[in-house]
């Protein structure tokens, strides 16, 4: 007999909790809503929404505000998330450097920090120094709901190690899931830098509401992409869904880390960026450089002064960001592209080259469709989106994790 695969169905008190839950994601999205205005963008009854609503209020979730004019101008009691009383912490870990900061779950930053570390230093040791500060945060912040981590890709999720991440190889056999998961009071969720960025920009991110797929560009360090679709990630069978770092643009290219030859990622990352610069512009970097950024800054910089070589330089990297782009729309079909990361600055002098190549390599009634911009959040959209990682999974459960702050 052939053997049925399991499903799993929904019961009652699922159901509940899926309408709490999207209730409360609207009031993320909106300051202050009415119970009609949830009524009709949910398309429930009233009384169905009074009732939610209510457990809600009850467990400290959400509050009135007062009088609000709400539908045909009646006036109506608003109501607001709690946002203050619930905060995450975000920790965003990278090549050189790992950040940590406290966001409440409507995006506010409260504080953040930077500790820069060397590849050759003993992975236990940064590890234990970034759980310190993590500590020391929690023992602060009193309302603190849960922590979210953002890795390098390809991050293997069922297995909760980075598969491969260029110049880390010390990093290749740490267990991220067994080093957090007893470590806090608190629950730790973990992702991907660039599914992180894609969340940040889904949640954060000032892109016009209602959305129906995003898909967030990463070019850094590494470069890689998540996608947002349908209010949901897309992660594949391992978790490695969007992996366009490692596609090849030049099969007979240099061989990657990853053993694929000419990856996108060796083209348009940061250290692709600088090495063309360093060669073309030598008399920029006769000063050392606090970090990759700074010298980023200083090519866009020297483009903004008119000199045509930093120009030709940014315009060459913009060229294979544009095929990453190609890509991207040809695999996912994305309502938004947002470019992000230390290589997007410089926006006036990238966009026009990836709107080219995008425009002579995609199908006109496709690309004519995609929005593609570069990311306006004013906080590093890795941070941003490990913050956005736990705002997302307790934002789906919010009897679970913001009732019992």
């Amino acid at each position: 007999m052939k053997k049925v695969k399991e499903v799993a169905g929904n019961n009652t008190s699922d159901l509940t909790e899926m309408n709490r839950s999207a209730i409360v994601r609207i009031l993320q999205q909106r300051e202050v809503c009415t119970r009609a205005e949830i009524a009709k963008m949910m398309g429930l009854t009233q009384a169905s929404i009074t009732k939610l609503v209510a457990y809600l209020i009850d467990m400290g979730i959400v509050s009135e505000v007062g009088i609000v004019k709400g539908n045909g101008n009646r006036r109506s009691i608003g109501l607001r998330l709690n946002a203050e009383k619930n905060l995450v912490i975000g920790v965003k870990f990278s090549r050189h450097v790992f950040a940590i900061g406290v966001f409440d779950i409507s995006g506010k930053l409260y504080t953040q920090s930077e500790t820069e570390f060397s590849l050759d230093e003993n992975t236990g040791k940064v590890l234990t120094a970034m759980k310190d500060q993590i500590r020391k945060l929690l023992d602060e912040y009193e309302n603190v709901v849960a922590i979210g981590l953002a890795l390098p890709g390809p991050y293997l999720r069922k297995e909760g190690r980075i598969a491969m991440v260029t110049r880390m190889p010390s990093w290749h056999n740490i267990n991220f899931i067994d080093e957090f998961k007893n470590e806090f009071d608190k629950p730790v969720f973990i992702e991907q830098d660039a599914n992180a960025g894609a969340l940040a920009e889904w949640w954060f991110g000032d892109h016009g509401r209602p959305l129906s797929s995003l898909t967030y560009f990463l070019v850094g360090e590494g470069v890689g992409s998540g996608v947002v679709d349908h209010d949901s990630l897309l992660l594949g069978y391992q978790g490695i869904a969007s992996e366009v770092g490692h596609i090849s643009i030049d099969f007979n290219g240099s061989t990657c880390e990853c053993g694929n030859k000419g990856c996108l990622e060796l083209y348009c990352s940061t250290m692709a960026l600088l090495k063309k610069a360093e060669k073309e512009l030598p008399e920029l970097f006769k000063e050392k450089y606090e970090n990759r950024s700074e010298a980023v800054s200083r090519i866009v910089e020297a483009a903004r002064k008119g000199n045509e070589k930093a120009i030709r330089v940014l315009q060459e990297i913009a060229t294979y960001i544009g095929y990453g782009c190609v890509t991207l729309i040809n695999a996912y079909d994305p309502e938004i592209i947002v470019i992000g990361d230390s290589v997007s600055q410089g926006d006036e002098f990238l966009l026009p080259t990836i709107k080219k190549i995008v425009e002579e390599r995609t199908i006109p009634e496709v690309s004519s469709k995609v929005r593609i911009e570069i990311s306006r959040l004013k906080v590093d959209p890795t941070l941003y989106g490990a913050a956005a990682i736990a705002t997302d999974r307790v934002l789906r459960k919010p009897s679970e994790y913001l009732a019992s702050n």
